[in-house]
């Protein structure tokens, strides 16, 4: 049996049902004609009960009745559940939802249901104004830290709204000024380099030589004469005019010393006495050379576990550890994904001359990942999806494409490195085709036409992605 002959065999009991409810309850035939109402509907419409049953909803649109648009008509158009919000006067909302009910293949007739949310609305109203007030008082906060992302204080790749990095950014600002010896600890790609920068830029040798050394990077058996230098003659296979020390030439300015917990427990005794004394002698050299300099170190070791097990001088560690910064995790700053990520958009659109923009969803998608490799991965990544995809978004496809593969080339994984199955990769393409098919066509109906599929099935997949 038909829904509709149903319904009009049992007409009056189920006016009598439908009348018990709060909500309002509208019926339509497949063709959007009006064929029940109840109580709840008729006394908020402003129409008595017989001026509505037999007109089409078309009718009651083209008239006012209906404002805006109606979820009956995008149900009968669509083919499946449709939901609106509409405002009635005076502040009032309501919601209507408008189911499809089918006799096999064929559509039978439309159930509506409307449901006042005025209150809900008004809530929602104040959650936004509550935002906005914790976003002003956020703002004020940056502003009174010193992070202005138009003011960037000498350091423009240290983008950050974390609280605590803003803080360590102030903080390292503030200790450029002196010459303080500073330790800047920190997981690999966390940016220890950038906050080194950050504090050279704002010391007094900020125009002096800046020497940045990676400590894991030098042989063993010439990190000696690379640092102190040599006179010439000293060795076979030397330098026949000598070679000035890394010692030398940062003299009058600042020395990064990166990777300080690889140093060999040899030179961590010569590197003390340099930075207690403040004098070098070349190698073969007789001639003390006094020099003036700034040290800054950076490690992703444990130093104080190092020395513990005899790796690391206990003496130097406390000579370093005058001023320590320690830099927290990408996952631990959540936060500070977007800007970034929009950062280095612009960096790479700029380099490249394309005009890339990074979607909201993915986005979302960057912020669930672990990074392990942190920002230095983050900027891998960007790069990689900029110069490598087509269009001129970056998408939540192809942000899990390249997230996979990164979690694929290597052991390093976290807990938010996802195993896509092949069903979820199929599913995310499909999604990837229809959004970008819809987008390019400019409507459903013509993005149906050109997938070749009908236009309800575009439709449904459409809703499921708004979820």
């Amino acid at each position: 049996m038909k829904y509709i002959q149903f319904l009009k065999e049992n007409y009056d009991w189920l006016m009598d049902f439908i009348n018990c409810m709060t909500v309002g309850i509208w019926i339509t035939d497949a063709e959007g004609r009006v064929i029940m109402v109840n109580n709840s509907s008729i006394s908020t419409g402003g129409l008595g009960r017989e001026e509505i049953l037999g007109r089409y909803t078309t009718e009651l649109l083209e008239s006012g009745y209906i404002l805006y648009e109606s979820s009956v008509l995008k149900a009968i158009e669509s083919g499946h559940e449709e939901s609106i919000v509409q405002e009635e006067g005076e502040g009032n909302h309501s919601m209507a939802t408008s189911v499809p009910l089918f006799d096999g293949d064929e559509l039978d007739l439309i159930v509506c249901v409307e449901l006042d949310i005025t209150e809900v609305m008004r809530l929602k109203g104040l959650l936004e104004n509550q935002k906005n007030i914790t976003r002003k008082y956020r703002d004020e906060l940056l502003k009174f830290l010193g992070q202005n992302n138009t003011e960037n204080n000498g350091s423009e790749e240290l983008v950050t709204y974390n609280v605590n990095m803003i803080r360590i950014k102030d903080m390292a600002a503030k200790t450029g000024k002196t010459d303080a010896t500073v330790i800047i600890t920190g997981e690999s790609g966390t940016g220890k380099e950038v906050m080194a920068n950050l504090i050279q830029k704002n010391s007094a040798r900020a125009d002096a030589p800046f020497i940045k050394v990676n400590c894991a990077a030098i042989p063993e058996s010439l990190i000696e004469s690379e640092f102190f230098g040599y006179e010439k003659g000293t060795f076979t296979g030397a330098n026949v005019n000598g070679k000035i020390g890394l010692f030398e030439l940062a003299n009058g300015g600042t020395l990064f010393l990166d990777e300080i917990g690889d140093l060999p427990l040899q030179m961590q005794s010569k590197l003390l006495r340099v930075i207690q004394e403040r004098e070098v002698r070349k190698i073969g050299g007789e001639k003390v050379i006094p020099v003036d300099i700034r040290f800054i170190a950076a490690t992703n070791k444990n130093l104080k576990k190092e020395m513990e097990r005899g790796a690391f001088r206990s003496d130097l560690y406390y000579r370093l550890f005058v001023v320590p910064i320690h830099i927290p995790p990408l996952r631990q700053r959540i936060e500070d994904i977007a800007p970034m990520a929009n950062y280095f958009i612009k960096m790479f659109n700029e380099q490249y001359k394309m005009n890339k923009v990074i979607c909201d969803d993915a986005i979302k998608e960057l912020e669930a990942y672990y990074w392990p490799g942190n920002v230095r991965e983050l900027r891998n990544v960007i790069e990689r999806m900029a110069v490598s995809g087509s269009g001129d978004q970056i998408t939540r496809f192809q942000v899990s494409m390249c997230l996979n593969d990164n979690a694929g080339a290597g052991d390093n994984m976290g807990p938010g490195a996802r195993n896509q199955s092949l069903g979820a990769l199929l599913k995310e393409y499909e999604r990837e085709i229809i959004m970008k098919t819809v987008d390019e066509c400019g409507s459903i109906s013509a993005a149906a036409r050109a997938l070749q599929v009908n236009k309800s099935t575009i439709s449904k997949k459409l809703k499921e992605y708004e979820r």
